[in-house]
């Protein structure tokens, strides 16, 4: 199928249209992801220190952005712009890092546009003048710093995980169960990636619990000694980049007493049409993982 017809079906705002995409093989899926189109990025920067910060954002002059400018005023700023249905986090972030870089920064943090402060930017610099680690997090909250597993789910949980998406309203629980128990096994799905903190004790009978660790997600410092061409890997779509590079550097990684708050799905929103497209990703890391 030519990649164009993927990415129509990828594209529209119909999920029933989306899920054709699952009844294709896996490596036609891996492929239209790496050769998926890039959007324009325009790339503004300010300020020079030895912390950068690199904000991707769909317009440099939102409210969300300019918030986010004032939260770390005083560092080097670099936001990356870009929008479209090409968009991709991983490639902004990727393009910020480089521009971020000519500075010689000893820190970069990676940080959404949705944020809001608490603490502010000296007590970061506070906190990351002790630390040697490859990566740094801010104190947990419901989208960084938070638990994950990689967890072999039993069918009859996944079943329970329909019932309750649909009943509660949670739609990553709703379309992730129903993607899973339809496609799964096709495409090689061994595992699904659960936060912890939204299943609570149930993960003990969720099925076998292959891999734990604490996903950096929507905010994360790195060392400079850390970033060697490409941090994100790009074929990922607006999902998982961050838990893949966590996942790796969870040995390197401290969290630090920071915080820093944000909105739940600002960019992407947080509907059923947004887990349909984000099962892609679910199938590359496993292809990544599990081969």
């Amino acid at each position: 199928m030519e990649f164009r017809m993927i990415e129509n079906m990828f594209s529209s705002e119909d999920p029933s249209i989306v899920e054709k995409i699952y009844s294709l093989d896996r490596n036609s899926i891996i492929e239209w992801m790496r050769k998926r189109d890039t959007a324009q990025m325009k790339v503004w920067q300010t300020g020079n220190d030895d912390i950068a910060v690199v904000i991707p954002t769909a317009d440099v002059e939102s409210e969300r952005a300019k918030e986010s400018m004032r939260i770390f005023s005083g560092a080097k700023i670099v936001m990356v712009e870009s929008k479209g249905r090409f968009f991709n986090y991983a490639r902004s972030v990727n393009k910020g890092l480089s521009v971020a870089l000519e500075s010689s920064p000893r820190w970069v943090v990676i940080s959404n546009d949705d944020v809001h402060g608490i603490d502010n930017l000296k007590k970061l610099k506070d906190e990351l003048s002790t630390s040697s680690k490859g990566m740094v997090l801010a104190k947990p909250s419901r989208y960084h710093s938070y638990k994950v597993s990689l967890i072999k789910v039993k069918p009859y949980f996944l079943k329970g995980m329909n019932f309750i998406g649909k009943f509660m309203k949670i739609p990553p629980a709703e379309v992730y169960s129903y993607l899973q128990t339809k496609y799964g096994a096709k495409l090689g799905v061994k595992t699904l990636t659960i936060i912890d903190s939204m299943i609570g004790l149930m993960r003990n009978f969720a099925g076998e619990v292959i891999d734990s660790f604490v996903n950096g997600g929507s905010f994360m410092v790195l060392n400079r000694r850390v970033i060697n061409g490409k941090v994100f890997d790009e074929t990922f779509i607006n999902g998982y980049e961050d838990v893949y590079l966590s996942m790796k550097m969870r040995n390197d990684m401290e969290i630090v007493n920071f915080r820093i708050n944000e909105e739940r799905g600002a960019s992407l929103g947080f509907g059923k049409l947004r887990f349909y497209r984000s099962f892609v990703n679910e199938v590359y890391l496993n292809y990544l993982l599990w081969g």
